[in-house]
């Protein structure tokens, strides 16, 4: 405010917004003062709304005015990546399992069961490596889940923006004795 003018950079319709908000300003501070019978017989304060410049065609959109687009951008610290993936898919991978898990002795005579999990590197040419046993149900099964694993064919890698990457991949083996039987049977 210069010289008891207020200067706006506003179009029209916030200028009329304006001027409600400085009378709806005054007739509260009037009614907080006790005021509000002595209103009428007093004048009005004049407040003096310049407007300097006035928006440029175009500048401020109209209601219904298409807006820009926006572009949408991938977060930093977040990639797009291809998990790793044994040849022919998890189906593949399961009926490896199951063709190739030699139940130990110790495990079956316990009639151990349960699941083992292990942890690995997928490298960027698809061999396994840093093999490590996260969880082991005992009777052998450990050894036997790791020996499946380093005796796997090459896998595809996992790839990040159409390249080749290391990943991590946490592999759930099932010693189930029933199911071993009967896989051992269909075998022979």
């Amino acid at each position: 405010m210069r010289n008891g003018t207020l200067a706006i950079h506003a179009n029209a319709a916030w200028l009329s917004l304006l001027c409600l908000c400085f009378t709806a300003a005054d007739a509260q501070d009037k009614v907080r003062a006790g005021d509000a019978g002595a209103g009428a017989q007093e004048r009005e304060p004049v407040v003096q709304v310049e407007l300097v410049e006035p928006p440029e065609p175009g500048s401020v959109p109209g209601p219904g005015a298409p807006r820009p687009p926006i572009e949408v951008q991938r977060p930093t610290g977040f990639r797009a990546i291809a998990p790793p993936e044994f040849p022919g898919g998890e189906a593949s991978l399961r009926a490896y399992l199951r063709e190739n898990l030699q139940y130990p002795s110790q495990a079956r005579k316990a009639q151990t069961q349960g699941v083992v999990v292990v942890r690995f590197d997928v490298d960027v040419d698809g061999t396994l490596k840093n093999i490590n046993l996260l969880r082991d149900i005992g009777g052998g099964c450990g050894a036997e889940a790791e020996r499946l694993v380093r005796n796997m064919p090459p896998w595809r890698p996992a790839q990040d923006s159409g390249m080749a990457v290391k990943q991590e991949y946490t592999l759930r083996i099932d010693f189930e004795l029933a199911q071993w039987l009967q896989d051992r049977k269909a075998r022979k």
